[in-house]
């Protein structure tokens, strides 16, 4: 709950303004359930709220627009070629350990060789 009434009604009244045709009670809700088990003040989470690079990419893996690979031509459902280090970045530990499982990698170096973006193999060539 927030510690200052006012902070939280300013609070809500601006993120009103990103919220066109949005109630004040349903954008109260929105701030409320947001900031619900979150260590933040009220004008954070609206900065949160508000930042594009948070606007939700793809509903199906839940990327947002701050995540986006940019060697790849998606979200994070993109499986093709491509590095993999904005993938690994925002992987669960278990999608990482099978990926890894999966991967081929170098003897010498213990690089990957399978999420090469180019056919230039391991880092050992």
């Amino acid at each position: 709950m927030p510690h200052n009434n006012r902070d939280f009604g300013r609070a809500v009244r601006e993120l009103m303004q990103h919220r066109p045709g949005q109630t004040y009670t349903a954008t109260r809700v929105e701030l409320l359930e947001w900031m619900d088990g979150r260590d933040e003040t009220p004008q954070e989470a609206v900065a949160i709220m508000t930042n594009p690079l948070n606007e939700l990419l793809c509903e199906e893996c839940g990327w947002t627009v701050g995540m986006v690979c940019p060697e790849c031509p998606g979200c994070g459902c993109y499986t093709g070629r491509c590095s993999g280090w904005r993938h690994h970045e925002y992987m669960d530990d278990d999608a990482r350990r099978e990926l890894f499982e999966e991967e081929d990698t170098c003897e010498e170096c213990g690089g990957s060789i399978s999420l090469a973006c180019y056919d230039a193999g391991c880092i050992c060539d």
